[in-house]
């Protein structure tokens, strides 16, 4: 997997392939929009990843994960980093599914579709 190496959160890491996608996706998105993770309660395994487009930022409690960039691309809250120290953020396509995969060393569980998990 190759990935991209201008975090702003060097205990993340992102996929070239994730990083194409935010891009192909902002790119039909009104200016000034980027991708935002959180972490939810709730899901079958208690927590689930969300992505969404936002263009709502919020400099005391947000975090620009990727830096020089012009715009910003992929934000995530501060609580919610805390949830995903050290994973490993991927696009992945097969035949059935086209979707960001979260590889999180901090996940006890997870269930079967991988959008929730239990710490």
């Amino acid at each position: 997997m190759n990935k991209i190496d201008n975090l702003n959160y060097k205990k993340l890491e992102v996929s070239l392939n994730a990083l194409k996608q935010m891009e192909k996706i902002l790119s039909s998105e009104e200016e000034g929009c980027f991708v935002r993770l959180s972490v939810d309660s709730g899901g079958c395994s208690g927590f689930s990843y969300k992505f969404s487009i936002d263009k709502s930022y919020d400099k005391l409690n947000d975090v620009n994960l990727i830096k020089e960039k012009e715009s910003l691309v992929f934000v995530t809250d501060a609580i919610s980093l805390k949830f995903i120290e050290n994973s490993i953020i991927d696009w992945k396509e097969d035949l059935s599914s086209a979707q960001f995969v979260i590889e999180n060393p901090l996940a006890k569980a997870k269930c079967g579709c991988g959008t929730s998990f239990s710490i």
